[in-house]
């Protein structure tokens, strides 16, 4: 069964904790806010200690071990989608602190600061999908998969260093700007 957005589904499960997974419409690999869209992702959610989620969710109120945000390009549909897990007693909250985020970004974008640190480590961690055989050939059934030449290779890093503040930004109102997110909740989170 699907849900729509805006929607929040809440599975019981008889556990201590419940696990949160979001999302929303995404932008596709080929569109031109792609790149500032993935930037975007890292500086909210995208797996490093540096992201907004991290410090919000995690470092300052201590909800959740793990927080993430991902952007998701398929052949026909592209997906923004995150999650985490928390106590029951906690989730509401934990939801709320995300969708503040969210929200700030959308409505302020990232700073310069967090610009450029996203960039640099998408930039510097890049060659690390590249440095095994096994790594190699995995990023050339990915070009065939999505369709994108092997010169993508080489241009992936100038893309990324290219993306602009006013990037983000768009990005930012095109993915969360006046957006709900379907929300889908398993365990038993109080006061959702």
């Amino acid at each position: 069964m699907l849900g729509h957005l805006g929607e929040r589904k809440v599975i019981d499960v008889d556990v201590p904790q419940s696990t949160i997974r979001f999302g929303l419409p995404g932008i596709s690999l080929h569109d031109p806010d792609h790149v500032p869209a993935m930037v975007l992702n890292h500086i909210l959610g995208g797996g490093v200690f540096s992201a907004r989620l991290f410090k919000e969710v995690r470092e300052k109120r201590g909800l959740a071990y793990s927080v993430h945000s991902s952007l998701m390009s398929y052949r026909h549909t592209a997906t923004f989608v995150g999650g985490t897990s928390t106590k029951n007693e906690r989730a509401a909250e934990s939801l709320t602190v995300i969708e503040d985020e969210i929200n700030k970004l959308a409505a302020d974008g990232p700073t310069p600061d967090e610009l450029d640190k996203a960039q640099k480590y998408l930039i510097g961690s890049y060659d690390l999908r590249l440095d095994t055989s096994t790594k190699i050939a995995g990023q050339l059934v990915r070009l065939q998969i999505e369709n994108l030449a092997p010169s993508y290779l080489d241009e992936r890093n100038a893309l990324v260093a290219g993306v602009t503040l006013e990037g983000t930004h768009n990005a930012a109102r095109r993915l969360f700007d006046g957006k709900q997110m379907l929300v889908a909740v398993a365990g038993r989170p109080v006061g959702m």
